[in-house]
């Protein structure tokens, strides 16, 4: 029943973005702009950043808590708290406003692929250099493995400029591509929520056979797995969208 309960009240991405969805929803309500929500979330980043863990004697409070801001506890697992990731979403919002405001595209991606780029290159020497990975602990007490979990704001810096560099490559690579390899790009976009979805019943569903499977893993077999479960959720979600449209 324990486990149960926490497990009920457990968070992951799926959570974050539903809790995310309410969140924007209030902000529109109040009619803020999406400066002004981009301003609070840095805010709130900033606090998970450089605060200590919040954590409670109640582990049920202390999980619901998890959802908000990095808890820590015995059984307790605080995925992507919204006061940790908000930015990012926040951060795609201005993003696409300006794109759609955009009237030269190939400019504005041209500059972002070079200072973008540019960027990258001295995080990766650096990165090299200092012999540290992208994902910083500060503030937390989170175990090393999870730290990508509660990203701090040098994270989120990061995650931002990598982002607008793939971005921009991918923008050039779709200027080269058939119309039907940019359709069935446009299509698995659309479709990311079921892929989702897809893919963790897909995981999911292997992490319980696979002590009866007798497979002993390695690299190789990990990466196949990887590449086929990512492949039968973009088949398994056209299907689903196309069977829904028919029955529809």
């Amino acid at each position: 029943m324990e486990y149960a309960l926490l497990s009920f009240l457990a968070n992951d991405i799926l959570q974050f973005a539903g809790i995310t969805f309410i969140l924007m929803g209030i902000f529109k309500k109040l009619n803020m702009r999406t400066i002004e929500i981009f301003i609070i979330s840095i805010l709130l980043s900033l606090i998970a950043t450089y605060t200590p863990d919040f954590t409670i004697a109640n582990m049920y409070l202390n999980q619901l808590l998890g959802h908000f801001f990095e808890t820590i506890g015995d059984y307790i697992v605080s995925c992507f708290p919204l006061f940790n990731w908000l930015v990012l979403p926040v951060c795609g919002m201005l993003f696409g406003e300006n794109l759609i405001r955009c009237n030269n595209k190939e400019k504005l991606y041209k500059k972002i692929f070079e200072v973008s780029g540019l960027m990258a290159l001295i995080m990766v020497i650096i990165g090299f250099l200092s012999l540290r990975g992208m994902f910083s602990v500060t503030g937390g007490t989170v175990p090393e493995k999870l730290a990508y979990l509660h990203i701090s704001i040098p994270d989120i810096f990061i995650l931002i400029i990598i982002a607008l560099f793939i971005t921009s490559i991918f923008y050039f690579i779709s200027k080269k591509c058939s119309s039907t390899i940019n359709n069935l790009v446009k299509r698995t976009s659309g479709n990311v929520t079921i892929i989702y979805i897809i893919q963790w019943i897909l995981i999911l569903s292997l992490t319980y056979l696979y002590p009866y499977l007798f497979i002993e893993t390695n690299l190789f077999i990990a990466i196949a797995v990887l590449l086929l479960i990512i492949i039968a959720s973009v088949v398994l979600a056209e299907i689903y969208v196309k069977l829904k449209n028919y029955l529809v």
